[in-house]
């Protein structure tokens, strides 16, 4: 295998989730030549920061002995985000071959919550971007992802820790190219996924939301959580007080159908630009 280049593996070190946007961009087999001569550790670095979609496509194109081969060397933080891209059955049988014990164990922990938590609910298929990330990029990136008009785009640090949530309405208006992420986000408490569901459901954040973010214990992005899944998860669970989410949901219907036509308007404005 040749030797990586001393510039890329400083720039993945030091950048991971900018390089991995670059990428992205760029599509999927500009990820892949970019991980052949890599370190393990650095593609777990790069995978772990690649927004979802994407990061399926690399995983599943990698055997288990090589995803297994990076989780043995990364950082735990990255190691966590690359499990959390692979689908249930997957995560488990990669988690069961690790080297040592005790990281097996950890991620374990981490990945895995009792069903009667918020962390057994998490959708995982999240559209994330690096809050540093500029506006302009961040347009380029979403148009290549092709996203649905009222999905949500969560922002998060260079570390993969929960920030907030883009505001569509804001960024529509921006004036200026050269602003980042962090400039046009909307602040929203995220849900800690060893929190019950049924502590989760009389949660404020709901009168506005249809999906939380779900942190983990050190404020790690996990996924979301909606409200739909939240109900039917408490479906046989006993009774619940379950009146106030249940009257909110024309209202929040119609709040993040604004909110998603914004976005739309957004890709489709910075188009005809062009």
């Amino acid at each position: 295998m040749c030797q990586p280049s001393p510039l890329k593996l400083a720039f993945v070190r030091e950048h991971p989730a900018e390089l991995a946007a670059l990428l992205a961009r760029q599509g999927t087999d500009a990820i892949m030549q970019a991980l052949e001569d890599m370190p393990s550790k650095d593609c777990a670095a790069l995978a772990a920061s690649l927004p979802h979609a994407r990061a399926v496509e690399i995983l599943s194109a990698h055997e288990d002995e090589t995803v297994k081969r990076w989780l043995d060397e990364a950082d735990l933080d990255h190691a966590l985000s690359v499990l959390l891209h692979l689908d249930a059955p997957r995560r488990t049988r990669v988690l069961d071959q690790l080297s040592s014990r005790g990281r097996r164990r950890r991620l374990r922990r981490l990945a895995t919550y009792p069903a009667s938590t918020v962390g057994s609910q998490v959708d995982p298929s999240v559209l994330s971007l690096d809050v540093n990330m500029p506006l302009t990029e961040a347009v380029d990136l979403l148009r290549a992802e092709q996203p649905e008009a009222d999905r949500s785009v969560w922002l998060v640090d260079e570390s993969g820790h929960y920030v907030g949530l883009l505001d569509s309405g804001q960024a529509l208006v921006a004036r200026s190219d050269r602003l980042k992420l962090r400039e046009v986000l909307m602040e929203l408490r995220p849900v800690r996924a060893d929190v019950s569901l049924a502590q989760a459901c009389g949660l404020d954040e709901w009168l506005e939301h249809p999906e939380l973010p779900v942190v983990d214990h050190r404020g790690h992005m996990l996924g979301v959580l909606s409200r739909a899944r939240l109900m039917s998860a408490l479906q046989g669970a006993g009774p619940t007080d379950k009146g106030v989410v249940d009257d909110i949901g024309e209202v929040t219907r119609q709040y993040f159908r604004v909110m998603g036509s914004c976005l739309g308007e957004l890709l489709g404005l910075r188009g005809r630009e062009r």
